[in-house]
């Protein structure tokens, strides 16, 4: 059998600090990104229920112009040669 010691070396101290060091900045940096990623999330759906309110008045107004439109097609006298 072999004489072998376990001696923990200096060199294997900092290699297992240099892992946890990095593992630690991984994952706080996944985490540090969700949340970036939440705010993101929360500003899409304001904008978007912005565009859906102004959607919904571009219709209101649409509707308004036809309506406008048909009366004043009515009122307007018919051209030379055209009857009604």
């Amino acid at each position: 059998m072999s004489n072998a010691t376990s001696k923990i070396t200096l060199k294997d101290l900092i290699t297992v600090g240099a892992s946890i060091v990095g593992a630690g900045f991984i994952i706080g940096g996944a985490l540090r990104a969700d949340g970036g990623r939440d705010k993101q999330i929360d500003d899409n759906t304001r904008r978007i229920e912005m565009l859906e309110s102004k959607m919904d008045l571009l219709r209101q107004i649409d509707g308004r112009t036809i309506r406008i439109e048909t009366k004043l097609e009515m009122m307007a006298p018919p051209p030379k040669g055209e009857i009604r």
